[in-house]
């Protein structure tokens, strides 16, 4: 009887397993590189963010320009953007990031796993989920032309023994991220 519960015990752990990692983004169909033809020959970019921005996602707007450039939405992109630049367009733009970590679910899962003696460590996943938003409006002559905005959800999902490979992963996550909320963008933005 003890073999067969220690066999049972063997084959669910196999079946199972004890680590794993998991990076899911929505919207995920933007995460391919997008080429433009050159819509703009110059494009301004200005940082008109108020909100929250989580500190190792850093400075999003410096991110976005590099963006543009690789995409080829414009020849010449100015960021941050001076009165005197001479641009066909500017990019008024506002980031925001956010995270939670289900600290509360977190604690009772750490809790339960402990309690039973890591049995039921191959159950419970830890979840960490970054929210990206961002609006760009475009202005010409100081008049707004066009507006877009987008929003990624980006989860990271690792199991107990896993946690020491959050930090390595983190940086996928938010790469992946701002990849997926850029790319709505410039989607939107392109002429």
């Amino acid at each position: 009887m003890k073999l067969k519960l220690m066999f049972i015990a063997c084959f669910t752990l196999l079946l199972v397993g004890c680590t794993g990692s998991e990076i899911k983004i929505k919207p995920e169909n933007f995460l391919l590189d997008q080429r433009f033809n050159e819509s703009y020959s110059s494009i301004g970019l200005l940082d008109a963010s108020t909100g929250k921005n989580l500190p190792s996602v850093g400075n999003l707007t410096e991110a976005f320009s590099h963006e543009i450039r690789a995409s080829r939405v414009a020849k010449d992109v100015y960021y941050p953007a001076r009165p005197d630049d001479k641009t066909d367009v500017t990019f008024e733009s506002n980031f925001n990031s956010e995270l939670d970590t289900h600290s509360g679910s977190a604690f009772a899962k750490s809790f339960l796993t402990g309690f039973t003696f890591f049995i039921l460590e191959p159950i419970f996943w830890y979840d960490f989920d970054y929210k990206f938003s961002g609006t760009v409006d475009v202005l010409k002559d100081g008049k707004v032309i066009k507006q877009s905005s987008a929003v990624t959800d980006v989860t990271l999902s690792v199991k107990w023994l896993s946690l020491g490979d959050v930090s390595k992963l983190e940086s996928e996550a938010i790469s992946q991220g701002k990849k997926s909320l850029f790319n709505q963008l410039l989607r939107d933005v392109h002429k």
